[in-house]
């Protein structure tokens, strides 16, 4: 018996390796790719002024590009574990390095990974990468995000300084943040079906959902007690930051995590599962309450309501539930919140109308620029921010009226599409991810008028963070689109075990060997 065990593990190992199915063009790109990338992290630790974290943490991702490509399952869990939190710690204090940081790294290895493992050896099958519906708004829109930027450059305004006041940060750099916000954000559409190829995938990437969600709700909550907060206050309150994110920005991640825990507490089949989703809804839940952002309050409300009435099929509970927040409003120290006279908010009328007057008056045609809005803001603004605090408008005033009429195609086509995917999903962890998304999309629709909830601007400060942040959101997207696709494998699988145990049942005793 003993002898066998060598022969055994031997086959293992060349089981595994096979798995690889590389392309001979692969194997160099691989070696090249790893290579700058350790070199990059050689120079970032040599430098005195960053935090010796980086460099460990950076070291130890890279150097799993190995396993990544074994385990090709395991690197989006791992991307949302990591992402999140590098945002906290940049690579740099200035230029390039400010607007870097580990997730972005990460973004490569998994684009890389779907490269080499899904689209190089399958380039001649003529299969879709992605629903000519929503891939058809999706290239229009970073087409026309790419020429507002060549646009700008050939053509600037001679009164616009396209510069930072207190920093050195090249405006090719911002214009490389923008792109990889056009682009990069719609990558994740086309590169999960690449990675997440079965049920099992899914559940280790809600895994790594719930554990990153709780960090941050756990930040978010007991943000007193670890000295979490930011400068900004509102009623005397201040506002918890965790890895970065504070206000709108925490709130509405939070919002993904509670949307996330419900969807899977009301289609878990057992007990146990039902009550850990269950009491994660609540966790996540409190910790939007805690971070004190108004729109993210509502924006839970109706993620949650879009949600229950699908499930439940009830029409009158929208009428019931949209009754009861006019209660909660007039109660004293609740309504505070959304008090013009006690509060910041009303400011957002004369930004909406800033955004307004660039587009029209100062760049009609092409807008200022996708990601230029701030160095416009500067000069013609009234009540100068840096941003729209909408997402219409900062489109409208960045990519002219053709701009906002594609981000509207796209939000209708990803709306209708994943209704479509809830209602013909087999599974109840299709239908779970289905309607997710679809209560989270209502909150990025209504959000939008408020902030940036679905494709933001490099104009929003913090270069690739809003870029990593964003990711999470467009990961369940991905997540959603996918379900027809491993719905079908897992189907094809349960039948042909199914046909082998027929034929098994009907196979005559006589033919049996003796």
């Amino acid at each position: 018996m003993q002898s066998h065990i060598p022969r055994e593990k031997g086959r293992r190992r060349f089981a595994l390796l096979s798995r690889l199915n590389l392309p001979p063009a692969s194997i160099p790109i691989t070696l090249v790719f790893y290579l700058l990338l350790s070199v990059g992290l050689a120079v970032l630790m040599a430098q005195p002024l960053l935090f010796p974290a980086i460099g460990l943490i950076g070291a130890i991702v890279i150097n799993l590009v190995v396993l990544f490509f074994v385990r090709s399952e395991i690197v989006l869990p791992l991307y949302l574990l990591v992402a999140g939190p590098s945002v906290a710690l940049s690579l740099g204090s200035s230029g390039i390095l400010s607007r870097l940081y580990i997730g972005n790294m990460m973004f490569f290895l998994v684009t890389l990974i779907w490269l080499l493992l899904k689209v190089l050896p399958n380039r001649k099958s003529g299969q879709p990468l992605l629903t000519p519906a929503l891939m058809t708004p999706l290239l229009a829109f970073i087409i026309i995000g790419t020429v507002s930027i060549v646009y700008a450059h050939f053509f600037p305004d001679p009164l616009v300084v396209y510069a930072f006041p207190h920093s050195n940060t090249s405006l090719y750099v911002v214009n490389a943040a923008e792109l990889m916000l056009l682009i990069g954000l719609p990558l994740f559409l086309v590169v999960i079906p690449g990675i997440v190829r079965t049920e099992q995938h899914v559940r280790w990437v809600l895994i790594a959902y719930a554990i990153i969600g709780s960090l941050y709700a756990l930040g978010t909550i007991f943000a007193a007690q670890l000295g979490l907060y930011s400068q900004e206050v509102i009623l005397g309150v201040k506002r918890p930051q965790v890895f970065g994110s504070v206000s709108s920005a925490l709130g509405t991640l939070l919002v993904l995590f509670a949307c996330i825990a419900l969807g899977q507490a009301l289609y878990a089949t057992k007990t146990t599962p039902r009550i850990i989703w269950g009491i994660l809804t609540a966790i996540f839940s409190l910790g939007v309450i805690m971070t004190f952002g108004r729109e993210s309050w509502i924006g839970l409300f109706l993620a949650f309501l879009t949600m229950v009435v699908i499930y439940t099929r009830n029409w009158k509970i929208l009428v019931i539930c949209l009754i009861v927040p006019i209660f909660i409003i007039l109660i004293q120290g609740v309504s505070d919140f959304f008090n013009p006279s006690k509060t910041y908010g009303s400011d957002r009328l004369k930004i909406w109308q800033d955004a307004i007057n660039i587009w029209w008056y100062h760049a009609p045609i092409m807008g200022t620029g996708a990601g230029n809005y701030q160095f416009f803001d500067d000069t013609y603004g009234l009540d100068i921010v840096g941003i729209a605090h909408n997402q219409y408008l900062q489109v409208l005033a960045e990519m002219g009226l053709q701009g906002l009429i594609t981000l509207l195609w796209i939000m209708g086509a990803v709306g209708w599409i994943c209704f479509k995917i809830f209602r013909q999903a087999k599974t109840g962890l299709g239908k779970a991810l289905a309607l997710t998304y679809l209560g989270y999309f209502v909150s990025i629709i209504f959000g939008g008028f408020f902030t940036s909830s679905f494709i933001p601007s490099a104009a929003n400060g913090g270069g690739t963070a809003a870029f990593v942040e964003e990711s999470y959101r467009w990961i369940l997207l991905g997540l959603v689109l996918n379900v027809p696709n491993w719905e079908k494998s897992l189907t094809a699988t349960t039948s042909t075990a199914t046909t082998e145990q027929e034929q098994q049942v009907n196979t005559p005793l006589s033919s049996l060997p003796s």
